[in-house]
């Protein structure tokens, strides 16, 4: 096949257009997949008598989820709850993922060798040692 000056434009416009979306790709980040936690849930512990509370996409009903600077709600208060009972943060359990609770993610994401970017996702959520309470006073039993 001949190719003329207006084809050579359209296949050069296609691959730089074909460039750029695969950089806007690869610039979202893994962990939005998961979306964002919008609730939090308690989740048995087996049949010991506690349960853990997790931050959860409510939609997804998972516990695969994030969670970043700016969100707000009851998945944050999970997280700073947790980071308050197991590593001994001092966080306003008020429920908004500001300054001070990306300080003291990032503090812990360090301690557990997790990396040190400020976002609740995954490998945050593997690494944590997360509180068991109890079923029948909801006191912190221990954390695991």
């Amino acid at each position: 096949m001949r190719r003329t000056g207006r084809s050579r434009a359209l296949l050069a416009t296609g691959t730089l257009l074909g460039a750029l979306m695969g950089v806007a790709t690869a610039a979202v980040p893994a962990h939005a997949a998961d979306g964002v936690c919008t609730g939090a849930a308690s989740v048995q512990a087996g049949s010991t008598g506690r349960y853990f509370l997790y931050p959860i996409n409510v939609a997804g009903n998972t516990i695969y989820c994030y969670l970043q600077s700016g969100h707000t709600g009851p998945g944050v208060r999970a997280l700073q709850k947790n980071m308050n009972n197991c590593y001994g943060k001092k966080l306003e359990l008020d429920s908004v993922f500001g300054a001070d609770t990306r300080s003291a993610l990032r503090d812990v994401q360090s301690r557990i060798g997790a990396v040190v970017d400020g976002v609740y996702g995954r490998e945050t959520l593997a690494k944590m040692q997360w509180a068991r309470y109890s079923n029948e006073t909801g006191a912190k039993y221990d954390c695991v």
